[in-house]
């Protein structure tokens, strides 16, 4: 990636993309032009989360259009929020990446994907257009939050940076419906998931293209080892930080064969954690607790089929963490970005917000990777605090205040300083802990 790169995918995003895809949504241009309200949208959201039509008709002054509140509110409507779909695919589409990142444990791999999804409640109004998974209202007068929802899928490349997404799709549609598994990764490629994603089918699937995987192992998926069935409880360890490493076959029919089970016994603590996790999740779904599960929440268990000349013990456990990065870039999507939440009541109006936050928020990667990547410490949350505030700047750009170059090279370089996590000597961060693990494999 570099700035030129990136000037010339902003302009097509905006300019180009934009355009085309609002005249196939029957817009009209009313008073402003297509991009500039693609600007005002996605840029005005981006700098300003929650911001209302009044916040975005005084955005709009920073892009030579004087509009009021109302003139904005007429924008956002069905045909806005259709357009604004089809420009986050055009957005999606567009292969943005960084040179590897500087980690040793990763520069194995072709690529590390970690995947995941997350889902954000709409207002019931909109079900017969995103449908959730049902649900009724916590009390009188209050909107149920599962009526209406979107689900957001996304794979990330820890490697190289590049976002496979979000895809966008009902919310009561499961993770495995997205349109990531239709997507083939490349062979000597990494992926991480976490268990909502644990199925067999999937997993032989992509080990026969040459594809490692690393997950937790699900409770009661069958274990054969030496041609008997495992049983599992029976040769776990019991001492806390005690481990164990099986070589076993992976379900009733030994779909999956030859996979690394690893088994670590954690602390009571951390045990009661999961326990009270495991117990909020099913009060929340009306479920009684499965007692295998509740029992295996004393340990950490890994399945994988990358080889132990490739990946430690050490290595496995860490990587686990790793989707850590993952978890916390939707988690800043949701509390920075404000994905979830809205200041108006209409349907239409918040669709709008929602696909034109994330047209942003994939923008903002773009600039993550163009400014740090190449530092494997960097801070997700204070490099966007950064970029958010350097919105105006951009603005200029892209409204030829500035050559746009110049632009995003002021941006890049505010990026600079202070956005790295120093070491700690307690609770590593990801990166620290990645790298810690590949020095001490070496001694």
């Amino acid at each position: 990636m570099s700035i030129a790169r990136m000037s010339r995918t902003l302009r097509t995003v905006f300019d180009q993309d934009a355009v085309e895809l609002a005249k196939q949504a029957g817009l009209r241009q009313r008073t402003m032009s297509f991009t500039q309200l693609a600007y005002l949208l996605v840029l005005g959201w981006w700098k300003q989360p929650q911001a209302g039509p009044s916040a975005l008709a005084r955005f709009a002054g920073s892009l030579d259009v004087h509009i009021d509140k109302q003139t904005v509110d007429c924008h956002l409507t069905e045909r806005t929020a259709t357009w604004r779909l089809p420009l986050l695919q055009r957005v999606v589409a567009q292969v943005v990446c960084a040179r590897a990142i500087a980690l040793p444990v990763v520069q194995q791999f072709r690529a590390v994907f970690l995947e995941d999804g997350s889902t954000i409640s709409l207002p019931s109004a909109r079900p017969r257009v995103w449908r959730g998974c049902g649900g009724s209202a916590s009390r009188p007068g209050k909107d149920a939050k599962t009526q209406a929802a979107l689900k957001i899928t996304l794979r990330w490349d820890l490697l190289h940076g590049q976002l496979h997404g979000p895809f966008v799709q009902e919310g009561r549609r499961h993770e495995l419906k997205s349109l990531l598994h239709t997507q083939q990764m490349p062979t000597g490629s990494l992926w991480i998931a976490d268990l909502g994603d644990f199925t067999l089918k999937w997993l032989h699937q992509i080990s026969t293209q040459g594809v490692f995987f690393l997950m937790r192992y699900k409770a009661g998926i069958v274990l054969w080892r030496n041609l008997e069935r495992l049983d599992l409880l029976t040769v776990l360890p019991q001492v806390v930080g005690a481990r164990l490493e099986l070589v076993v076959d992976v379900g009733a029919s030994k779909l999956v064969k030859g996979v690394r089970l690893l088994a670590e016994r954690v602390p009571a603590s951390v045990a009661s954690q999961r326990q009270a996790r495991i117990q909020h999740y099913a009060s929340d779904h009306g479920k009684p607790v499965n007692p295998l599960v509740w029992e295996l929440a004393n340990w950490t268990l890994v399945v994988t089929n990358v080889p132990v000349a490739m990946l430690s013990f050490e290595q496995v456990l860490a990587l686990l963490r790793a989707r850590g990065p993952l978890e916390l870039l939707f988690k800043l999507w949701k509390e920075h970005g404000l994905l979830d939440q809205w200041n108006s009541s209409k349907p239409w109006h918040i669709l709008c917000e929602v696909k034109a936050s994330l047209v942003a928020l994939v923008v903002q990667h773009w600039f993550v990777l163009l400014a740090c990547w190449d530092d494997p410490h960097h801070s997700l949350s204070g490099v966007a605090e950064v970029l958010r505030e350097q919105v105006p700047t951009l603005v200029h750009g892209l409204s030829g205040h500035l050559p746009l170059g110049r632009a995003i090279r002021l941006i890049v370089q505010s990026v600079g300083g202070g956005c790295s996590i120093p070491k700690r000597a307690t609770r590593l961060s990801t990166s620290h802990r990645l790298l810690s693990t590949w020095e001490s494999g070496l001694t």
